[in-house]
């Protein structure tokens, strides 16, 4: 049985494979659970990833199509299942996804690592400046949740109440941080005198 790498371990495959542990499901409903559930917050699709990913599943035997149907003109849906080999893919991904904390290496902590490269009034401009596109984020989100949450359990919206609370903490991180650097509360290096050091190490 074929159970190609790329078909298992990723977010995309958890959400597939959570969602029809629920039900069986064709994959436009599931594309429309995903926006619903706002899933799409967290899960990256492009075109037709989902498809690609439905395929990958069905050939590693995670899941199965069980009927294909046809409402009026509209093209015909396949409707997939999870089978018991899905069933135990999807604890496996639980298990390292939920129990197991990983370093992703983000680009922001990079950048982070590197601040003391810029000077202290731009360090703190590019801080804010995060913190303003996160607090759009987090307005954007809001709005959306107010328009599905009455309809949905708390349970299937965690990721994006997870999301906003992180988004909420950093947003005050930076602009606590960005204040910090701005009153001089942050010690900077001395560019000339890192650049001497430099210069010594060389000679020395």
């Amino acid at each position: 049985m074929e159970r190609p790498l790329r078909a298992v371990g990723s977010p995309l495959t958890l959400a597939v494979l959570a969602l029809l542990a629920e039900k069986p499901r064709h994959p436009y409903e599931m594309k429309v659970t995903m926006r619903e559930r706002r899933i799409a917050d967290s899960v990256k699709m492009r075109g037709g990833s989902l498809y690609d990913t439905i395929g990958r599943l069905a050939r590693a035997g995670l899941l199965t199509a069980t009927e294909t149907s046809r409402a009026g003109a509209r093209p015909e849906r396949t409707i997939y299942a999870i089978t018991d080999a899905g069933r135990d893919m999807l604890r496996e991904l639980m298990n390292e996804f939920i129990g197991e904390p990983v370093n992703e290496f983000p680009r922001f902590v990079a950048g982070l690592a590197h601040l003391a490269g810029l000077d202290p009034t731009d360090a703190a401009t590019l801080l804010r400046r995060r913190a303003d596109r996160l607090a759009a984020e987090s307005e954007r989100a809001a709005r959306g949740l107010e328009a599905v949450e009455d309809g949905l359990p708390r349970v299937v919206l965690l990721e994006t109440e997870y999301l906003q609370r992180l988004r909420a903490c950093e947003i005050d991180w930076l602009r606590q941080t960005a204040t910090d650097i701005e009153h001089g509360h942050v010690p900077w290096p001395d560019p000339e005198s890192a650049s001497g050091a430099r210069e010594e190490e060389k000679s020395s």
